[in-house]
């Protein structure tokens, strides 16, 4: 089964709770990325892509460096705000953390 899109699934509420068309068009119109999931190599890369050591990093994104090495080990994936975060910055670079 393919999982819905996160505009999807907002616009499939809105609809539940009758909200109004209008409300209804901006959502749709919203169409909020997806945000990819990264694997080991991918977040090494972008740490590099900084020229940043681990810890570096780890402050950049106000986490702790154990939690960089379990990311680019693989033991732990990031999550949440984590993960997107990571992707903003693998789009944008690091400017968008100052």
């Amino acid at each position: 089964m393919k999982r819905k899109t996160l505009t999807r699934t907002l616009v499939d509420a809105a609809k539940d709770l009758n909200f109004p068309k209008a409300t209804i068009d901006k959502l749709e119109e919203l169409n909020i990325p997806e945000v990819a999931e990264l694997t080991p190599k991918h977040i090494r890369a972008i740490r590099q892509e900084l020229n940043a050591s681990q810890g570096v990093f780890a402050r950049m994104l106000n986490v702790n460096v154990s939690t960089v090495q379990k990311w680019e080990q693989g033991s732990v994936r990031p999550q949440a705000a984590a993960l997107k975060l990571l992707n903003v910055v693998r789009e944008h670079g690091a400017k968008v953390l100052f």
